[in-house]
């Protein structure tokens, strides 16, 4: 059903889109009018199979081929935003061309001065056309250059009683690594490069490894076993770890398959996996404790597997502790108001909508209107949390303005 829609929706946006198409090239050789108008509408055939062509493998419960599914789909959804973008312009000028014919209507005695009606005729439509060309192009150079621009991300961490021994600890976060976007291990080899060069004490890793099945990670092995620090990887899941995009509901055993075969897969890249779990480093008799969730989203959309309280059990009151949770709407939602005991709180999930701008002194993507906290540090008195960028995609195979991120923190 979701194919017939997107399938339903390419086709009126095109449509309506073409109008204002036939307006821009109207005055040019009736040879190129013909081949450009061809051009419209033979791209939008492919598309419209393409659609069909991944709803096959889906309805097989194959993923379609990587650069089918990542690029292709990527260049369609950059084409359907610039389009739509586009529409807005056209859809202004057709208002007013309807307010000018009812005015015409209702006053024909005010109708014209000297025989001519005092308009931009197709102004509107045709800046429209225009106005798609900078969101093609700011969405392509996207995912052309920024995909892969990793940038580091450093923060102070004030820890109201941080033990002595534990100051001037360096910990590295990454988060949605969604390797099942990658069509080789390149961008990978060259962001773990960067990791080692932190030369970090500890390591976080905030979830999402996959974008649909667990098998997505399986040729990137080797390289991910590459990521390690002295004191350990800690890892938690997101919830596109789970297999819930892939899997029917009632498929119990094809979740049980992916969600077995992702603790197996974490625990030969040596990282220890915490699923409502913590574990407590003691140094000189001091604690400290990273406790690490299963999913927990407070959207209905968003599976809610974490156990804070579960995972809780056994610390101590006075522990000092770090948690480990995929998704930031959780801190609103269960951390500030009943766990007053948790620090700070590593997150990820929103990629900060791989979309916005970011310059000193102000923020803004379109993420904001969907999480209080986005992207970057936030405090609530004592309490802290920290919302990774991430490191991979999705969905858009780019980043424009919100790179991919790689946080070093320093305790103190």
């Amino acid at each position: 059903m979701f194919i017939i829609y997107s399938i339903v929706i390419i086709l009126l946006i095109d449509l309506y889109y073409y109008r204002s198409f036939k307006i821009l090239v109207s005055k040019l050789n009736p040879i190129i009018q013909k081949t450009l108008k061809f051009s419209y509408w033979i791209y939008t055939l492919s598309t419209l199979v393409f659609m069909f062509f991944v709803a096959s493998y889906f309805s097989n419960k194959i993923p379609a081929p990587k650069f089918m599914r990542i690029y292709v789909m990527g260049f369609v959804f950059i084409v359907l935003i610039s389009k739509l973008i586009g529409c807005i312009f056209i859809l202004l000028d057709d208002v007013k061309s309807l307010f000018t014919w009812l005015k015409r209507k209702l006053f024909p005695v005010i109708e014209t001065q000297n025989g001519n009606i005092i308009s931009r005729r197709n102004f509107l439509k045709k800046t429209g056309l225009v106005a798609s060309a900078l969101p093609f192009g700011t969405l392509l150079f996207g995912m052309l250059k920024s995909a892969f621009d990793y940038t580091i991300h450093k923060e102070k961490l004030v820890i109201p009683n941080l033990p002595n021994a534990f100051k001037g600890l360096k910990i590295v976060q990454i988060s949605d690594l969604h390797v099942g976007s990658f069509l080789s291990d390149e961008p990978l080899k060259k962001a773990i490069n960067i990791i080692k060069q932190q030369n970090a004490d500890l390591i976080f890793f905030t979830g999402d490894l996959v974008n649909d099945i667990t098998e997505e990670a399986l040729p990137f092995m080797d390289v991910l076993k590459t990521i390690q620090a002295p004191m350990g990887v800690f890892s938690i899941l997101g919830n596109h770890d789970y297999g819930d995009y892939f899997y029917q509901k009632d498929d119990l055993e094809g979740k049980k398959h992916n969600y077995e075969l992702m603790k197996e897969i974490h625990s030969k890249l040596g990282w220890q996996l915490l699923l409502n779990q913590h574990h407590v480093f003691t140094k000189n008799e001091e604690r400290l404790a990273v406790i690490g969730v299963e999913n927990w989203g407070s959207a209905h959309r968003f599976p809610k597997y974490g156990d804070i309280n579960k995972a809780k059990e056994g610390l101590l009151n006075e522990d000092v502790k770090l948690l480990l949770s995929h998704d930031p709407s959780h801190w609103d939602a269960e951390i500030l108001p009943h766990h007053k005991d948790i620090a700070a709180t590593f997150s990820g999930h929103t990629h900060g909508m791989q979309f916005g701008v970011e310059i000193p002194g102000f923020k803004w993507s379109p993420s904001k209107y969907l999480y209080e906290q986005w992207a970057g540090l936030y405090q609530s008195k004592e309490q802290l949390l920290y919302v990774n960028r991430g490191l991979g995609f999705i969905g858009y195979p780019g980043r424009v303005g919100i790179l991919p991120e790689i946080t070093v923190f320093e305790l103190t």
